[in-house]
């Protein structure tokens, strides 16, 4: 078998196991918020704490795995995130689940920062869409199977089993980077800027933790105000030490290139979108259509098992043809799914759950495979980390700030309705509007690409 294909076998393993957890733990949130007597904003932080993590360290890990070599860190990250799993399901309260999920981020954003970098070098340049589509497979396909399996482990042996489930496939995954991933090159004499990391990190933790509590403490708090001037003033600083810098964390000249900025920032822009369906979906289906976990999680498939299906005839596509076009088209196709899905209702049934659903499954296929192609092909093959690290950035702020922002607008929308279980309905379909107005915003800024200019081979 070619190196190529061994290379994607063994990173298919980490986005798969990552993938899994992601798609398992939101269709757990309501049982974790009965199993520990608490409310959606605090459990809600079992996703945020993870998403905090791998966004604040993804640019930092890209650099450094372009420094040390991607293997070492993907495999380390595959190691940490198995651990992290196994800590999580013996926690006892809330507040331990949400420290190992840190531990389980830590060990994720390594594998994100390496993974999509090992596999675009691995590639040649030519197969690059097909080998962004085939990763866009296997996205899907651990999607697909988190709910049903989360669904059915959730009913029948216990919450604390969906994380014990990562254990084993960590454990093969580790031994099969280290035994299958060839060792980088490495340019020598590289150092590490500190000063760049570090402001980075206090400016993304400040801006998210602002975003993501603003609504619980006020967004006139002091306490809020303070997390963004602190936002604001770290960046200003980030920003500095990078422009004086030989070897910076992030080459703020790459944001120059028009197709890498624009196609980085509507990546942003559509998970933001994406995430206000995966935190709210589970609570309608179970409040107001009765569903089982288990249930929820067959509804949740129709997203996946079509971007399964799209992905790879749209990373093909994306080799032969205009991929700004694809992603264009895509992004569309989900804001009009997302505004579908805000006037669903307490008469919907599966069916029509379902076919919804499946449009934004078919909108994000078209979507992710040629706008990642275009990231990670508009930067040298020595810097793929810092690509897949900025790729990475976007993605997970897009979920933490979409978390964030759905939380806000429903909490909102939900008072201004009265307060009252009849009040659920309406704040539902008022955030889906503005989800999918914000994700039509994707397709104004996708359609900014220049025919020709999608990627720099």
């Amino acid at each position: 078998m070619e190196y190529k294909w061994k290379a994607m076998f063994t990173v298919w393993i980490g986005i798969f196991m990552a993938t899994l957890d992601g798609s398992i733990v939101n269709v757990a949130l309501p049982t974790l918020t009965e199993y520990f007597k608490t409310d959606i904003t605090t459990i809600e932080w079992v996703v945020m704490a993870y998403l905090l993590t791998i966004t604040s360290l993804l640019l930092s890990l890209g650099r450094i795995s372009d420094m040390v070599g991607r293997k070492n860190i993907f495999a380390g990250g595959l190691a940490i995130f198995t651990i992290g799993s196994g800590l999580c399901a013996v926690s006892t309260t809330e507040g331990q689940l949400i420290f190992y999920r840190v531990v389980q981020g830590i060990g994720a954003a390594m594998l994100m920062a390496t993974g999509v970098a090992i596999i675009t070098h691995a590639f040649p340049p030519r197969e690059r869409g097909k080998a962004m589509g085939l990763i866009g497979t296997v996205v899907a396909i651990g999607s697909m199977t988190g709910p049903v399996v989360g669904g059915f482990l959730i009913e029948n042996v216990g919450w604390q089993s969906i994380f014990y489930i990562n254990i084993p496939i960590g454990i093969f995954g580790t031994a099969m980077a280290q035994a299958v991933l060839r060792k980088d090159e490495t340019i020598r004499g590289q150092t590490f800027d500190i000063p760049g990391a570090l402001t980075l990190f206090i400016s993304l933790i400040s801006l998210l933790l602002a975003l993501s509590q603003g609504q619980e403490f006020g967004w006139r708090s002091n306490y809020i105000i303070l997390l963004f001037i602190s936002s604001i003033v770290f960046f200003i600083l980030f920003i500095k030490v990078e422009t004086n810098v030989k070897q910076p964390v992030m080459e703020l000249r790459h944001f120059r290139n028009m197709p890498l900025a624009a196609a980085n920032i509507s990546a942003f822009i559509s998970f933001i979108a994406m995430f206000t369906v995966i935190l709210l979906m589970p609570f309608f289906l179970e409040k107001e259509l009765g569903y089982s976990p288990q249930t929820v999680g067959i509804v949740f498939m129709a997203v996946p098992l079509v971007m399964s299906v799209v992905s790879p005839v749209s990373g093909w596509l994306s080799d032969r043809t205009n991929s700004y076009i694809l992603s264009s088209i895509g992004v569309g196709i989900a804001s009009i799914s997302i505004l579908s899905l805000g006037f669903l209702n307490a008469g919907s049934n599966f069916i029509d759950v379902a076919l919804r659903l499946s449009l934004l499954g078919l909108g994000m296929g078209l979507f992710q495979a040629p706008n990642n192609s275009i990231i990670m092909g508009s930067l040298p093959k020595e810097q793929l980390g810092i690509a897949a690290g900025m790729l990475g950035t976007m993605r997970n702020m897009g979920m933490v700030i979409g978390v964030a922002i759905s939380g806000a607008v429903f909490s909102n929308r939900y008072v201004y309705y009265g307060n009252v279980e009849s009040s659920f309905l309406p704040a539902f379909r008022d955030t889906y509007i503005v989800s999918a107005i914000i994700c039509g915003i994707a397709v104004l800024i996708s359609l900014v690409r220049s025919k020709g200019k999608d990627e720099l081979k």
